[in-house]
């Protein structure tokens, strides 16, 4: 599932399915191919792709990588990296199975949105008018503000008390137990702040409109419509030949994932597919198979009160990369971490699956350099600049995250050692320190990932506001003028 946005990442990750946009997000429209896309051979893409993909697994590491590329109606890249399983060293191919972790929530949004314009379910009832033994607050949340991550229900796995490190045995009625009668962490439709507990509600609506039981409606439509005829809900490999094991990395090399049980992500993040898989899913939601209402509604963004809210009622985030439209999202879950992504401009789907939730960096950061190639896009020249002492001490403390929440709402930098430093959670939260790279004129890139890039903002009031560029989008935090 995702964070943290995902089922079992650290809150770092909970940015990976956030992307804040500045303005209005154009609407879906048919390809067309550009000079530079036709002027690179296509060996010499896969040349490129094939390095990229080699050298980015091993710095990950990730024990076996999965790509698939389409591009103007033709698979132009589909390849398997490593080993899907290490014990029994079976070699990744295309026909390899992973779970896609909350890659899952457009699959249950779209079930969602296909049953509103069956007129079956009303986005503007609420959760309680179609789960009536949910308790208050949840039952007054709207469906809407499940779909976009905007309801305050806080996500059941950051609580303290949810069992990370052994999700099994649980049924579902033991899974809502430990977030239905929270408290609402804002008024729906205030803020944002990811979490898997709507998602989970959604699942538990569709079946009561469907009359279907969540796996056997999208199984029955979507699926089967598609020609997803590798996908399904397994959360257990059982020794299948085609299923990946997930991993993890530790000190002593990787170690299998906890295993867990189908109940504990369910609609939030349970889906198993495989990268061709994908590519299917994206012909089937923007091609002929959906309908243009169903996709209107997909596609819908309810704005937040100060803001636009990128991620569409369709568990889908819209976004730009490098002056491209982009429509989104990525996964992880238990030793697995996976990416999506569609460039409906460029008609070019990019889906990578991992399995090793634990790597220093996602797959979207793959999916992006993949992407450069097939877009013409060129790679930024990266400098590394000390960084003078006024500026640093100008920029460390703490900012205040505005009306997305991340499972934090502070992001803090420390200026040590002519270095300055970035620390999830707030400057004295004890997180360990990422050290950046000074690219001049305020920009710092991680060390660890140069598709991470940080901008700060001296303002004339002597605010700083600095804007995370991470994963699909910008982040914008703030950190107030000195006092006096």
């Amino acid at each position: 599932m995702n964070s943290r946005p995902s089922l079992a990442r650290a809150s770092v990750s909970a940015l990976a399915m956030i992307a804040v946009l500045g303005s209005s997000l154009p609407a879906w429209s048919s390809p067309a191919a550009s000079a530079a896309e036709a002027a690179a051979p296509a060996a010499s893409k896969t040349a490129q792709a094939d390095a990229v993909v080699e050298k980015l697994m091993k710095a990950a590491p990730f024990p076996g990588v999965s790509v698939a590329i389409e591009q103007h109606g033709e698979i132009v890249y589909q390849k398997g990296f490593g080993y899907a399983d290490l014990e029994r060293h079976v070699a990744v191919t295309p026909a390899i199975r992973f779970p896609i972790g909350s890659i899952t929530k457009s699959f249950t949004c779209l079930s969602v949105m296909q049953l509103v314009d069956a007129g079956k379910v009303d986005l503007d009832k609420t959760a309680g008018d179609y789960l009536t033994d949910l308790p208050a607050p949840d039952r007054d949340v709207k469906v809407r503000n499940l779909l976009n991550h905007t309801s305050g229900i806080p996500n059941y796995t950051d609580l303290p008390d949810f069992p990370m490190d052994k999700p099994v045995g649980m049924t579902r009625q033991q899974v809502i137990a430990y977030f239905d009668t929270k408290p609402l962490q804002f008024p729906s439709g205030t803020r944002f702040s990811y979490t898997n507990s709507g998602t989970y509600l959604l699942g538990l609506i569709i079946e009561k409109a469907s009359g279907q039981s969540y796996d056997r409606y999208v199984t029955d439509h979507v699926f089967k419509p598609f020609g997803m005829s590798h996908s399904g809900f397994d959360a257990h490999d059982d020794g299948a030949a085609n299923r990946a094991r997930g991993y993890k990395l530790t000190k002593d090399g990787f170690k299998p994932a906890n295993p867990y049980d189908f109940e504990v992500p369910f609609s939030a993040g349970a889906i198993v597919s495989t990268s061709g898989d994908l590519l299917r899913y994206r012909q089937g939601v923007f091609g002929p198979k959906t309908s243009p209402a169903v996709r209107k509604l997909i596609l819908s963004h309810d704005p937040l009160p100060n803001q636009p809210n990128p991620y569409a009622l369709g568990c889908l985030i819209e976004t730009d990369f490098a002056g491209h439209h982009k429509i989104t999202h990525s996964g992880d879950i238990y030793g697995f971490a996976a990416d999506y992504a569609y460039y409906p401009d460029d008609d070019l789907t990019i889906a990578i699956l991992t399995n090793n939730q634990s790597a220093a960096f996602p797959p979207l950061t793959i999916e992006h350099k993949l992407a450069r190639i097939y877009l013409g896009v060129p790679e930024p020249k990266l400098v590394d600049l000390p960084v003078p002492a006024e500026l640093g001490r100008t920029l460390e403390g703490d900012y205040a995250v505005g009306d997305f929440r991340f499972g934090f709402d502070t992001i803090g930098f420390v200026y040590k050692d002519g270095q300055l430093n970035l620390s999830f959670g707030g400057a004295k939260s004890g997180a360990a320190l990422l050290p950046l790279r000074y690219q001049g004129e305020g920009r710092f890139v991680s060390p660890v990932d140069d598709e991470h890039l940080m901008v700060f903002t001296t303002k004339a009031d002597g605010s700083v506001q600095m804007d995370m560029h991470y994963y699909e989008g910008v982040i914008g935090a703030t950190k107030p003028a000195p006092k006096g």
